[in-house]
């Protein structure tokens, strides 16, 4: 059995189509989707029409990410305005995102048991079996305790963008990576081919190239640099390879805006912040 697992998509439509037809090739018999579909990048649909299409053909289950809960409601909507590198990219978001996605999104669960015969059970989630925001791996400061909890000796997670893994208490977690916006990985395409041999899994990390500037460029039409400047800015810079994250930045910009300002509290952060955390990042 060959499944391929991929994580983060975030709206990366030319990375995801890259990633698909690479499993395809590789002889994917199953694919297992961890969650965000959409995130920053631009023509959300189009990822979502190939996740529809896909899935028509092809045996795959979807896990609900923290970016679902967004588009579902989590987050104060009347916060998010055009413009503002801290919520620009959800006010674009939301007015994109279709009752038929929300639909969809409503329906998945945060974490699923995968039990196939011969082969050890796997737990398939975002960010943790029990929370889709916990950090997972490479490990938040309560990754050990998520893992005591699991149900089973291999979780499969993603959120943290980043091809890793870790053992605790007889259990093994792993990320495939980001195939949309990943961290750390110059550039490319990430996802995970899982292979079940001999009785237990194998795990083979899957890194692609594919046309980022062509993104970029959709970016730049769909104003997207306009909408939410500096998060932008810092997503270019992800995607061609830098060394920076958003999450990073973003830190930086509320650092900044409270020793300023005397208090900062998301999402309220004046963008000559974010300037300033952009032009010490380099970007």
């Amino acid at each position: 059995m060959r499944i391929a697992v991929m994580a983060d998509i975030h709206g990366n439509h030319v990375a995801l189509e890259r990633c698909l037809a690479h499993a395809e090739q590789q002889g994917a018999e199953a694919y297992w989707f961890l969650g965000d579909y959409l995130g920053e990048l631009p023509c959300p649909q189009r990822t979502m029409e190939m996740l529809y299409a896909w899935a028509e053909n092809h045996p795959c289950v979807f896990i609900r990410g923290n970016k679902e809960n967004y588009w579902l409601g989590a987050l104060d909507t009347s916060l998010w305005q055009r413009g503002s590198s801290t919520t620009g990219v959800l006010w674009y978001m939301g007015q994109r995102v279709t009752e038929r996605d929300k639909a969809f999104f409503a329906g998945l669960p945060i974490a699923r048991v995968m039990e196939l015969p011969g082969l050890p059970a796997v737990t398939i989630c975002h960010g943790s079996p029990r929370d889709v925001g916990e950090r997972l791996v490479p490990p938040g400061e309560t990754a050990h305790e998520a893992m005591e909890a699991a149900q089973t000796p291999l979780i499969l997670c993603g959120h943290r963008h980043r091809q890793a893994w870790l053992e605790h208490a007889g259990r093994r977690a792993v990320n495939p990576g980001a195939v949309g916006v990943s961290l750390q990985s110059g550039g490319k395409a990430e996802y995970m081919l899982l292979e079940g041999l001999d009785g237990r899994w194998q795990e083979t990390m899957v890194q692609l190239d594919y046309d980022v500037e062509q993104v970029i460029e959709e970016m730049r039409r769909e104003q997207l640099f306009e909408i939410a400047p500096c998060w932008m800015r810092v997503t270019a810079g992800v995607l061609r390879g830098m060394n920076v994250s958003q999450v990073s930045v973003l830190g930086r910009a509320m650092a900044l805006c409270e020793a300023g300002e005397g208090s900062c509290h998301w999402p309220h952060i004046p963008e000559k912040y974010w300037e300033m955390a952009c032009e010490e990042a380099g970007v």
